[in-house]
């Protein structure tokens, strides 16, 4: 009986041991996280349960320190989930089955914290649900396969989500809380770093780890959100540890077979602010349709090309000219046909491959799709596919570049021709304006423009809806969804009672009164250049489009919208803070090469 329980305790000790001392990277991963997940639980049980105010904000910090820290393995592993936990405190549309889900998660529990007067019952319901999100993610993370180069890219993506939606308060609204909060999301990165080192038995890279202590001393000594300089923070902090990072995992990268396939970016902060190592073709429909030089150089022809409408007239240029960074300077784009017009503003194709959805409607799903209905519109090329086949047809300089685009097929189809220019337009994207040139050690910025940057991603909370560094609504790190705004563009430039425009936007194509007067975010690059502005262009300048935002939008000048996603008050910005961000926006502008 002795010798076999000295022989239980031995075997016991060594399979003690073997566990500690063994584990592999995915099981203590694995095994941190979901006890960080524990933790997170707790703290938003005795969240819901506490009554004093002051406890109440204490706990709710503790409980984003908490969550910052796990961030990274929510949003990598459970995107369809991770709006709920910690996106806008705003429904969630989806228009596919019409369903409209009430906003949950995070920032609906810092709308009720933050609030005048607490809705205790409120605040209850919401923590009850958040739990009820993170244990699914609990109970589902257990079963899932951890590779190295899923760690790699989670982490640089935390970089990215820090750098252009952490600091710009994106996922801090009301509680201003963002500069902490990105401290704890460096202490997540470094935590879980030391432990990846751990487990391989590697030493921790030293430049990294000062790179680490570097960042959050400086968010330590800078915490005020207004005041908050974000160019420095992310040109000289982020980006070298975005670079550092990769060094790091190079031979994991370089060991994972189609690393880069089918992303809309696979590059680090540095890459992005550069306007690097993004993909033109991650939205396009098919594989067959992605981009190659004579695919554009056809295209380029044929989007200029004024035989491809009925009246021989009008051509994509006419109302995308590129001189006008792709727009046509017009209030409401005119066109040769029934001297009919289009109803909206031309807004600009530069950087259009960076969009999931298009018109300003997002009624098209790819570019190839939206072409094809700028050819059957009646007020724009009114031809059939038929007709236009038939005209290039006839055309033998045209269909020799086919043959050189196409070369595996046997006959021009309607869809050749589509995506033709469509992979001309998806070229657009020079990333060449001051502002790249600045994050590529190219150029140096004004002291304007430098301020124009910091109120543009901070105080002004433009960033907030134009994400950098694409500046449009396509939502990094994955850029894999755009979204659209209700903010209320009146009738006439009136900055009282104003009225509203009557194009009802996203609601004409879905009866969701969430989406009344709804309308995609555009890119602002080239901004400066796209004169007059918004889906009607009723604003000139851009005095004026910074005067509506600074306004409140529609509500703040005498709208009653019930579904206005853009905050209502007024940013209470100075005249020089105003012209600031216009000297920022005219960084933008692509130079001409």
């Amino acid at each position: 009986m002795m010798r076999a329980i000295i022989l239980l305790l031995f075997l016991t000790t060594i399979f003690s041991c073997t566990d500690k001392g063994h584990q592999t990277f995915e099981g203590r991963l694995r095994t941190t996280v979901l006890k960080k997940i524990d933790t997170l639980s707790i703290t938003l049980t005795e969240l819901g349960n506490t009554k004093s105010k002051k406890e109440l904000i204490l706990d709710f910090k503790k409980a984003r320190k908490e969550y910052k820290n796990i961030e990274p393995f929510v949003e990598y592993y459970f995107q369809g989930l991770s709006r709920r936990i910690n996106g806008p405190a705003l429904p969630e549309i989806k228009t596919d089955d019409n369903v409209v889900n009430e906003a949950a998660g995070f920032q609906v529990i810092e709308e009720i914290i933050f609030n005048d007067t607490i809705n205790w019952a409120e605040l209850k319901k919401q923590t009850k649900i958040l739990t009820t999100d993170l244990k699914f993610v609990q109970q589902n993370f257990k079963d899932l396969p951890i590779q190295n180069h899923h760690f790699y890219e989670l982490m640089q993506h935390q970089i990215i989500r820090i750098a252009t939606l952490g600091v710009t308060g994106f996922d801090s609204p009301i509680a201003f809380n963002s500069i902490e909060e990105a401290e704890f999301s460096i202490e997540g990165i470094e935590g879980f770093y030391t432990l990846y080192c751990e487990a391989n038995k590697m030493q921790t890279n030293t430049n990294l780890k000062k790179l680490f202590k570097k960042a959050a001393q400086y968010l330590s000594k800078n915490k005020d959100f207004n005041t908050f300089n974000r160019l420095e923070f992310i040109k000289n902090y982020l980006m070298p540890m975005s670079v550092a990072f990769e060094h790091q995992f190079k031979t994991v990268i370089e060991k994972t077979p189609h690393f880069k396939d089918n992303k809309v970016f696979y590059g680090h902060l540095s890459d992005l602010m550069q306007g690097k190592k993004l993909n033109p073709d991650a939205f396009s429909p098919y594989a067959a349709s992605k981009s190659t030089p004579e695919k554009s150089a056809l295209g380029k022809i044929l989007f200029n090309d004024v035989n491809l409408s009925r009246n021989n007239k009008m051509s994509c240029a006419t109302c995308h000219n590129a001189e006008y960074a792709f727009t046509d300077g017009k209030k409401i784009s005119a066109v040769n046909i029934h001297s009919n017009s289009i109803r909206r503003n031309s807004p600009t194709l530069l950087y259009s491959a960076f969009q999931k959805s298009f018109f300003y409607d997002m009624r098209s799903q790819d570019l190839e799709n939206q072409i094809e209905s700028v050819m059957k519109n009646p007020d724009e090329f009114n031809l059939s596919p038929k007709e236009i086949n038939e005209k290039i047809s006839g055309n033998k300089n045209l269909i020799h570049l086919f043959t050189k685009a196409f070369p595996d097929k046997k006959q021009i189809t309607p869809y050749e021709i589509r995506n033709a220019i469509a992979s001309y337009v998806r070229s657009l994207m020079p990333f060449n304006a001051k502002i790249d040139q600045y994050f590529s050690d190219k150029a140096t910025l004004t002291e304007s423009e430098k301020n124009g940057f910091n109120l543009f991603a901070g105080k002004a909370k433009c960033a907030t809806c134009h994400f950098i560094p694409v500046y449009n609504s396509t939502v990094p790190p994955w850029f894999n969804n755009s979204e659209s705004e209700v903010i209320g563009i009146p009738k006439v430039a009136a900055w009282k009672n104003a009225v509203i425009d009557g194009d009802e936007g996203r609601y004409k194509f879905n009866q969701i009164e969430q989406l009344k007067f709804s309308f995609k975010t555009p890119t602002v690059r080239n901004v400066e250049k796209t004169a007059p502005y918004m889906h009607n262009g009723v604003y000139k300048s851009l005095e004026e489009v910074v005067k509506f935002y600074e306004s409140g939008g529609g509500n703040g000048i005498g709208m009653k919208l019930e579904h206005q996603t853009l905050p209502f008050e007024s940013l209470e910005l100075t005249e020089k803070e105003k012209q600031n961000i216009i000297s920022f926006l005219k960084t933008l502008s692509d130079e001409k090469k």
